[in-house]
């Protein structure tokens, strides 16, 4: 069991507030709100430097910021101010780390059907399903309109996709969001090594290996798939796939670590294989619980299995 004072040695002390950084910080959230990707890393920041109910007030007026300034969509301002501020208390609080993904995924989950009712009550009232349906239709009819399909794309295999497969790239992308954040806070050390936020306790987290075999599975059920059900399947699988993503990142960061990388190169690194070799690191995902954990060849550290953390 994790004691008080544990806890404790994690926050940071107190400090004074210089009431002039009160609105650089602001405009930060502010920026943050305004890409989704970004939000949470914003606001894990303000919840560093300041003390108790300055980040909410920070926070908010960033989220103000994003919305009056900004013009950014209120949706968008909603979803990243929520998602946000859910993951620096959850850091403040010391959540385990696959304990914050789950939840992550039932909050987000929550909020995409409370904005996918929003949208059905615009549209004469209907059910969520019928809502969801229209709402497809709508955006793949103003895509043909603007011109903003790529020549060769069929309007038919594009509402597929976003009808099926909509919802988890929704899910995906909130999940990768937090990973960044969280990921990027421990790359520049704002954690103590005794938090569990650290890069060096991040690098011990480890999925069962039940769960390669089911991704394994699904994977293969989706390939030789040929019914309707190979869309909402295939979006199944890059949830799973952006899930093991994040294992795939600790395993390279033990990697580097036990070689002695810098910040710069390693962080040159991360953005490579985010943006070029993702599939590189559900790869490195997959394969960890049989091949790098099981002699603990890889780490220099215990794993903690996913059952364990939570």
């Amino acid at each position: 069991m994790r004691v008080v004072n544990d806890q404790n040695e994690n926050k940071p002390k107190a400090e004074p507030v210089n009431l002039l950084s009160l609105p650089f910080y602001a405009l930060l959230c502010g920026l943050g709100f305004s890409s989704v990707l970004m939000s949470s890393f914003a606001v894990i920041l303000v919840h560093r430097r300041l003390p108790d109910y300055w980040p909410k007030v920070v926070s908010i007026a960033g989220a103000l910021i994003a919305l009056l300034v900004l013009e950014v969509p209120l949706p968008i301002v909603l979803l990243s101010f929520v998602l946000a501020v859910f993951v620096a208390d959850s850091i403040q609080r010391q959540v385990p780390v696959w304990n914050l993904m789950i939840r992550t995924l039932l909050l987000t989950t929550v909020l995409g059907l409370i904005g996918l009712a929003v949208i059905s009550q615009s549209l004469d009232g209907a059910k969520l399903l019928t809502g969801w349906i229209q709402f497809v239709d709508r955006v793949v009819q103003q895509a043909q309109q603007s011109g903003l399909l790529f020549p060769g794309w069929d309007p038919a295999m594009l509402r597929n996709l976003l009808l099926y497969q909509g919802p988890f790239y929704f899910l995906s992308g909130c999940l990768l969001s937090v990973w960044f954040s969280v990921g990027l806070a421990a790359h520049l050390k704002w954690q103590s090594e005794q938090d569990v936020y650290s890069s060096q306790n991040l690098r011990g987290l480890r999925l069962p290996r039940a769960m390669s075999v089911i991704v394994l599975f699904v994977w293969a059920a989706n390939a030789f798939n040929q019914t309707p059900s190979q869309f909402w399947l295939a979006g199944l699988l890059h949830l799973f796939f952006v899930i093991f993503s994040i294992q795939g990142t600790t395993v390279l960061s033990t990697f580097m670590a036990q070689r002695g990388w810098k910040n710069g190169p390693r962080a040159l690194v991360y953005v490579g294989f985010l943006f070029v070799g993702f599939y590189a690191l559900v790869g490195l995902g997959l394969m960890s619980p049989f091949v790098f954990i099981k002699k603990n060849s890889l780490m220099g550290c215990q794993t903690k299995p996913l059952e364990e953390a939570v």
